[in-house]
């Protein structure tokens, strides 16, 4: 009788490895599902192109107009194109857009543009889109390059499923659908590419990676000031993912620091000023007068990310006030925050001698958002979906590798056959991700898209509600058919109204909303917001001009003088059109109040502030009052020049 072999006990699941301490790569088991690198790259590409392939074919929206309106970056005095790039590198970000040379400075987002325009001879969103993309492909190849260095000891297929889910999170949205935040891509690019050579140098210990490590993290702050985090992620990183001594981890973050101090140095030297002070309605922090209260609404924000990171939805291109409020640090949610944060810290730092990777990413989400939280320096925005691009990384890592906890995976050996139920669950969370974008991409298609599902999502914004308003008021402008447009108005005139109830104190908002009134001829109501916006703001040269107009057309000229002098008065730094039709109009209500002398002046400054703006109009009264005079000569002589003008 043949003997019975023993029973095999099968052997416990093992525990999840900590983090190795080398960079030298370890074999993988191999398994007949197993895939290459190349495969996996080229898959976390295609799904790039399948959940964003719609944007192709979108506006420009939003923001994008700052770079590729006509007036803006090729007509720069430089010339257009690529002409205008060493211009755009001596000067500040908003160069571009109102000649100034303060905010930021953000040389590499507008040079892009204008390597567009030099390739196409115009600006073509179906292009910038796919340049989008492009970019987007070829971070994802470098992330995937990153975590392969950082997780030697981990399956290829950890990394891939960790960008799997950061690629489709929806809370990339604007990242990817807008083209002007192109900039975030490109910063992380550079970052990535950054802390490659920082691995290299610690592998191989040759200066060149140290250089090149510099050069790659000083073209991501030429992009963006958000890369700045990385002067604590990057020496974090090759703690817990190398056997560096503390001497080699400080020489592999010189570099950081010393292109740091070369940007700050450059952008010392270039901007004349910083931004100057913004209104609430863009800043909710503009609005913050003490330290309980600042703090109170950093901590609202950072759940609100932590949130809209675990489950995004709803989900808005804007945040601002009042969608956001200012919140003291003794509300209960705050203090919730406050308490959550907290513990993360705590766990982060008492496993950090052990270099335990839920550590790591606490530490990396933190120095992340640390830039763009508002706690330590001036953010352009109250909250943004943009700001979390870089922290989400840290909690895709973070999600792909607890959840390999949870279900007792072997990350060394783990592949689809391996752990089918961690590869189930991933799956799942990602067509759901990817049903999102999708859905919220759309929302990116146009101003009109974009602006209406801020007003379903972030209702209590000011920002929102007065961008749809404005965008109708755009639509009403330009249509031809009377009924459509008073429809339009209709609409205009109701958001602006939501706005004004958010925040009333905006003078351009009761501005704009007079305007909608003058546009639908009812002058009264007109009047009504017009007069509030010059309570508000009484240089505002727009509402001025309306109220002028207003009082003209009803042949009130003293009236209609009295606000065309406040434009020509008080914008004079300013000429624009409205300066130069106010001036217009001043010389005519003098010539109608029989004050022809004044008339003459103000006619005379119109022509000579922008002849071709005024044509023959201002030269050919000149000569008609002259005549009136009975000074032939002068009347002879711009006559003659009001023909020239007529040519």
């Amino acid at each position: 009788m043949a003997k019975k072999k023993p029973i095999q006990r099968a052997e416990p699941p093992k525990a999840a490895p900590q983090v190795p301490n080398k960079t030298a790569r370890q074999p993988e088991a191999k398994t007949p599902m197993a895939m290459t690198d190349k495969w996996y790259i080229i898959i976390l590409m295609a799904v790039v192109f399948a959940v964003n392939a719609r944007t192709i074919g979108y506006e420009y929206t939003y923001d994008d107009a700052v770079f590729t309106s006509k007036g803006n970056l090729i007509d720069l005095p430089e010339m257009g194109g690529i002409h205008c790039i060493p211009a755009l590198f001596t000067h500040g970000k908003n160069y571009c857009f109102d000649k100034s040379n303060n905010g930021s400075y953000r040389p590499l987002l507008p040079a892009t543009f204008a390597v567009e325009h030099a390739i196409l001879g115009d600006f073509n969103p179906t292009f910038s889109h796919f340049v989008n993309l492009v970019l987007a492909c070829l971070l994802v190849m470098l992330l995937y390059k990153l975590l392969r260095r950082m997780f030697p000891a981990y399956s290829a297929y950890v990394p891939f499923l960790i960008l799997l889910l950061f690629e489709l999170h929806p809370i990339h949205t604007e990242v990817m659908a807008s083209v002007k935040s192109r900039d975030e891509i490109i910063a992380l690019i550079f970052s990535v590419l950054s802390m490659l050579q920082t691995f290299k140098y610690i592998e191989d210990n040759k200066a060149g990676h140290l250089v090149l490590s510099g050069v790659y993290f000083f073209i991501a702050l030429l992009a963006k000031e958000s890369p700045v985090c990385f002067i604590a992620i990057a020496p974090l990183s090759v703690y817990f993912f190398t056997s560096a001594n503390i001497k080699k981890i400080l020489i592999s973050s010189i570099p950081y620091y010393a292109m740091i101090f070369l940007f700050l140095l450059i952008r010392h030297f270039i901007l004349e000023a910083e931004a100057g002070d913004v209104s609430i309605t863009e800043n909710t922090f503009a609005g913050i007068t003490d330290f309980s209260h600042k703090i109170g609404t950093i901590l609202i924000i950072q759940l609100k990310y932590l949130e809209l990171l675990i489950l995004p939805h709803p989900l808005s291109f804007d945040y601002s006030y009042n969608q956001i409020p200012i919140t003291s640090i003794t509300n209960y949610v705050a203090i919730i925050s406050l308490a959550i944060f907290t513990g993360l810290f705590v766990y982060a730092i008492a496993t950090f001698k052990n270099k335990n990777v839920f550590a790591y990413c606490i530490l990396f989400y933190f120095f992340a958002m640390g830039v763009t939280s508002g706690l330590l320096i001036r953010i352009g925005a109250t909250a943004g979906e943009r700001f979390i691009f870089i922290g989400s990384l840290a909690f895709c890592i973070a999600a792909v590798l607890l959840l390999a906890k949870l279900f007792k995976s072997d990350l060394a050996t783990l592949t689809y056959e391996h752990s089918r139920t961690l590869s189930y669950t991933l799956i799942v969370i990602s067509v759901l991700y990817a049903g999102k974008t999708i859905a919220r991409n759309e929302d990116w298609s146009s101003n009109m898209a974009l602006f209406r599902s801020g007003v379903v999502t972030a209702p209590n914004s000011w920002r929102s509600t007065n961008c749809l308003a404005v965008e109708y008021k755009r639509m009403a402008t330009a249509e031809t058919n009377p009924q459509v447009q008073l429809t339009e108005c209709d609409s205009s005139i109701k958001y602006y109204k939501q706005s004004i109830a958010i925040y009333p104190l905006k003078a351009d908002t009761h501005a704009d909303l007079g305007a909608v009134y003058f546009m639908m001829k009812n002058f009264d109501s007109s009047i009504v917001y017009l007069n509030n916006a010059l309570r508000l703001n009484p240089k505002l040269a727009n509402a001025a001009g309306n109220m002028g107009t207003i009082y003209m057309n009803s042949s009130r000229f003293d009236m209609a003088l009295k606000y065309y002098l406040m434009v020509v008065n008080n914008d004079k730094a300013n000429i624009d059109a409205t300066y130069i039709l106010a001036q217009f109009n001043a010389g005519a209500c003098y010539y109608n109040l029989q004050k022809k002398d004044s008339a003459i002046m103000l006619f005379k400054k119109s022509y000579q502030t922008s002849p071709d703006y005024n044509d023959h109009r201002a030269v050919g009264y000149v000569a008609q009052i002259y005549r009136e005079q009975g000074n032939l000569d002068s009347a002879t002589k711009y006559e003659s020049l009001a023909r020239q003008f007529k040519k």
